[in-house]
């Protein structure tokens, strides 16, 4: 198994911050380790293939660098529905691993 999947390093370098703060640093950590032990329940101890090892570092960095951009946005993205409604739109903290280990695809 070649975990880490994804890196606080690779996180704020794939969210295009080439000089981070500490701040910015200790949360891009704390990103790649929910990001990691997200990838360690849903493998629930099995060794993936070689093919899924390189999916899995794919989906892993663009649900780190999402989850990382979140802190930017707390509230998750907001729309106007047709009658003037404010409509919360959500997602998984993990959409990308989601596709990896839809059954069948993995």
């Amino acid at each position: 198994m070649a975990a880490p999947y994804v890196t606080g390093p690779e996180i704020t370098a794939a969210v295009g911050n080439a000089s981070p703060s500490a701040a910015d640093i200790a949360w891009a950590a704390k990103c790649a380790a929910a990001i990691e032990a997200i990838i360690t329940d849903r493998l629930d101890g099995a060794t993936p293939s070689a093919d899924l090892e390189a999916r899995l570092h794919v989906a892993a960095e663009l649900d780190g660098a999402a989850l990382y951009l979140t802190r930017d946005a707390p509230q998750g993205v907001y729309n106007v529905g047709v009658d003037g409604t404010a409509i919360r739109i959500g997602s998984s903290q993990s959409r990308a691993l989601d596709n990896v280990f839809l059954p069948g695809i993995a």
